[in-house]
Formats: structure tokens, C-alpha cells, sequence
């Protein structure tokens, strides 16, 4: 009978262990990195020659990539021809009260986003070239700060675009810097 249970509790073991084989190993799925909201592209602009200071808005209420974006202002940057100007972009979550200063993320996690700016028309009467902007950890561009050099008076575009986790931080347009688009805000830029 002694022989009967070690050979039953032996077989007993030996199913479990079989069972607990058979079993298949769980894949965990990563969670979705959740994004911060942004609402608002704020652009702090400086001239260099007599450091007189501007700030154009573009808000979304829902905020970027909104399905339902809500209620959109758009101030238009009103810059003098001919000139140099340091820029630094804030990104705000205007859902928060206060206010949320997502910027201050963007450049803790510097490595994983790239601004990128585009003139419409790229050269000419109306345009902005961009100098360089400041850098991420490892000395790519980040350019949360950048240099604008206008050209003379004119009516253009001026498309701001924050890229998450680009695959090419040396790129100049969205398409080719990869990755997802965090922001796209344009604004309607007048040099006088």
C-alpha cells in the first residue's frame, strides 16, 4: 500500500510538472508610452540688435493630434525684414491650472525629440532662414532654441514641428527626421 502512494504521489508530481510545461509563457505587451498634452506652441522671439522681445501663440484647445481639436488661435509672426533673432520655443498644456510647462520634459528627454522649422517660401521675399540650435546630450540638434534671419518684407509660412523619437536628428524636414509628430503648428509670418 506504502508503494501505491509514493507511486501515485510520484505520478501526481510528475503530471503537475508536466502541465506546469505544457504551459505557455506569457508575453507581456508593452504599455503605450503615454504623451504629454500640449495645447500650445508659444515662440519667444528676441531681435539682436536692439533685444526688443515678441510672442506668438498657437493654441489647440484639445490640444495636438486632437481628434476633436476644439477652438484654434493662431497669432501671426509679424517680424522686421533683414534682421537676426534668437528663438526659443515654449510648449505649454493649457488643460492645467496652472498652466503645465511641457517644454521643461522635452528637454529632460532631449535625446528622443527634434524641432524642426520650415519657411514657406524657403527663400525670398517673406522667408526665414534658421541658424543653429541648441543641442541634446549626446551634441545632436534639439533646437528647442534657434537663430531666424529673415529676409525682405514679405508674406510666408512658418511651420513648427516637434518630432518624438526621430530616427534621423539631422534631418531638416519632418518626413525625413522619422519618427512620430508630437506638434505641427503653422503660422502666418508678415516681414515688414
Amino acid at each position: 500500500m506504502k508503494s501505491n502512494i509514493i507511486k501515485f504521489s510520484f505520478a501526481a508530481a510528475l503530471a503537475t510538472v508536466s502541465f506546469t510545461a505544457c504551459k505557455k509563457d506569457e508575453v507581456k505587451t508593452p504599455e503605450p508610452v503615454e504623451q504629454e498634452l500640449i495645447t500650445t506652441v508659444k515662440l519667444k522671439v528676441t531681435r539682436l540688435d536692439d533685444m526688443s522681445v515678441k510672442t506668438f501663440m498657437y493654441k489647440v484647445e484639445n490640444g495636438f493630434g486632437s481628434t476633436t481639436q476644439g477652438a484654434v488661435t493662431i497669432d501671426s509672426v509679424i517680424l522686421a525684414a533683414n534682421k537676426e533673432y534668437n528663438v526659443e520655443v515654449e510648449l505649454l498644456n493649457e488643460k492645467e491650472n496652472p498652466a503645465e510647462d511641457v517644454t521643461k520634459e522635452v528637454k529632460e528627454e532631449s535625446n528622443e525629440h527634434l524641432f524642426i522649422y520650415q519657411s514657406n517660401p524657403a527663400t525670398g521675399n517673406g522667408s526665414i532662414g534658421f541658424g543653429m540650435g541648441n543641442k541634446d546630450g549626446n551634441g545632436n540638434p534639439l533646437n528647442q532654441t534657434i537663430k531666424f534671419i529673415t529676409a525682405s518684407a514679405g508674406k510666408g509660412g512658418l511651420t513648427v514641428t516637434l518630432k518624438h523619437e526621430p530616427t534621423n536628428k539631422a534631418a531638416t524636414t519632418p518626413d525625413a527626421a522619422g519618427g512620430e509628430t508630437d506638434v505641427e503648428a503653422t503660422f502666418p509670418v508678415r516681414l515688414q
